[in-house]
């Protein structure tokens, strides 16, 4: 049985929170988010599950839901809906997610970082981004609907199918009603709501879009033989024409009416964290500053780890130009940014001293161009000026030469150690743990190289980890299970014994570990080859 990891607001009414008790009860169910919809009645309780999740557990949840009438009795729509990350599959678009599904709302989750692994990478703290976001997906529907019309009803009115053009034209509207729903409501209740079920949740919860359902309904009770009698002296080419353009307006309309709820919705329920986020950067620069003696700091990226019951935690990826500092000082540093900050501020940091950023322009070219840039410089001591000349670009042709160089030379190490565990019936012993340490070095460097042309100072497996992470999160999501990091680098570090042993033998690991070691090793090998 799972631990009751869950904080169910005292609103909700009984029957409700005793589906939710019974619910998390179950292995499949990852979270359970409780939203009150902003200036409505409505509230959303929607459960996360496994995609995997039998037909039988499924069944007995939607058994349940109808039996509730949560929407009739307690204005709630529950639903059950599954997401998954690698490969991408979700019952959520991306404007609803942003909408109703941030860590505030969370009442249940099996585990403490299970939002962050499942929606962080769907999910925007900035607002003017996400508003951009979905302007350009309404932006690219509306143009559909015109290609519609240009490769669906045209070339019938051309055939003087004028009733059948017209069916077709009404049919256009379906690309709002489509994104209408996805903003409303999971994927998985879509068939739940037909257009008539649909106007009447609308008006009734978001009276501010009914309108707009209303005028489209009126539209569409007119048949084509209807509006042909009221025109009199008219094609029915005209007619059609006319039509269209009434269509096209009104949908044009709707999109933008939809755009501008999206926008206030965002404004009052999406929480905006790049002010603290800005501030605590500017305060660790100075931490460092002050801590080390640095001639210069670049941002390389940020990360926000959101918690639904405490203060977010930061991440921060940076570069450090230093007189004296070493990479091997890096565990330490990080250990001093936790306790100072308490925890809400973590930082990974790629440390060089300035002879490394200035004699290494031609060897690290792409690194040197997307990163060390004026627009991520966050601090420069007093008087220092950075070579230009590092900057200067290098033929594509020959960066590419020597990634390829780069990458050839790590499989002529690779390729014999995966050889050696094609044998059947392999048995992992200690003498194994030495090649996959190795396997794992090079081909995170291969990768390292080959994506931003970068390759560290120090090839330690956890810092090795650690800069998969930070420079390359796609690969990093898709290869790495996080629950077997912790194993995998505890084998991969284990000591190698050289000096006479008391009490004989070598100690035992469990064959499980290794064969997840090997298996991380294989997807990154593939990644790398492609």
């Amino acid at each position: 049985m799972k631990s009751s990891n869950h904080t169910i607001p005292t609103e909700i009414h009984d029957s409700l929170r005793q589906f939710i008790l019974n619910a998390i009860r179950i292995s499949n169910v990852y979270m359970v988010f409780y939203t009150p919809v902003v200036n409505s009645s409505l509230k959303l309780l929607t459960l996360v599950v496994a995609k995997d999740t039998d037909g039988d557990t499924l069944a007995g949840l939607q058994s349940q839901i109808q039996v509730l009438d949560a929407l009739t009795r307690h204005d709630t729509l529950i639903s059950v809906n599954y997401h998954t990350v690698a490969p991408q599959h979700s019952q959520f678009h991306f404007s609803f997610l942003q909408l109703h599904l941030q860590p505030c709302f969370v009442v249940y989750a099996d585990q403490p970082k299970r939002w962050n692994g499942l929606f962080q990478n769907f999910y925007s703290n900035d607002k003017q981004k996400a508003s951009m976001l979905f302007a350009n997906h309404i932006k690219a529907v509306e143009h559909r609907v015109k290609e519609a019309v240009v490769l669906l009803v045209e070339p019938l009115v051309k055939q003087q199918l004028y009733q059948a053009a017209h069916v077709a034209l009404l049919e256009t509207f379906s690309y709002y009603i489509d994104v209408l729903k996805n903003v409303l409501l999971p994927k998985s209740v879509h068939q739940d709501f037909n257009e008539s079920e649909l106007t009447r949740f609308v008006e009734l919860y978001y009276p501010e879009l009914s309108k707009n359902l209303k005028r489209i309904a009126k539209i569409k009770t007119v048949s084509f033989n209807d509006q042909s009698q009221y025109v009199i002296g008219h094609s029915h080419e005209s007619i059609i024409e006319k039509i269209t353009t009434r269509v096209v307006e009104l949908q044009t309309g709707c999109f933008n009416r939809l755009n501008r709820f999206y926008t206030k919705r965002l404004e009052s329920q999406v929480l905006d964290t790049i002010k603290q986020e800005t501030l605590l950067l500017k305060q660790l620069v100075s931490f460092l500053t002050n801590c080390y003696k640095i001639d210069a700091v670049y941002l390389l990226s940020t990360n926000s780890i959101i918690k639904a019951d405490s203060d977010n935690t930061y991440k921060f990826n940076l570069l450090l130009i230093a007189p004296a500092m070493r990479v091997q000082q890096h565990d330490m540093l990080t250990h001093k940014v936790s306790h100072y900050f308490k925890g809400r501020v973590e930082v990974f940091c790629v440390i060089h001293t300035l002879d490394w950023l200035q004699n290494n322009g031609n060897r690290f070219q792409l690194f040197l161009k997307e990163f060390v840039i004026p627009q991520n410089l966050r601090y420069l001591r007093n008087n220092l000026t950075i070579n230009e000349n590092v900057l200067q670009s290098t033929s594509t042709a020959d960066i590419k030469k020597l990634q390829k160089q780069y990458w050839n030379e790590r499989l002529t190490y690779v390729s014999p150690w995966f050889i050696a565990f094609q044998q059947e019936n392999l048995v992992y012993k200690s003498g194994h743990i030495l090649l996959l340490k190795s396997m794992f070095q090079h081909l995170v460097l291969g990768l390292l190289h080959k994506k931003v042309q970068y390759v560290p100072a120090m090839y330690s497996c956890r810092y090795l980890m650690q800069l998969l992470e930070a420079f390359l999160p796609e690969i990093f999501k898709v290869c790495v299970h996080t629950d077997d990091v912790k194993e995998i680098l505890d084998l991969l570090n284990t000591s190698m014994y050289f000096y006479p042993r008391c009490d004989g033998g070598l100690p035992e690991h469990d064959q499980l570990v290794f064969t997840k070691t090997l298996c991380l090793c294989e997807k990154l090998y593939n990644h790398a080859a492609t």
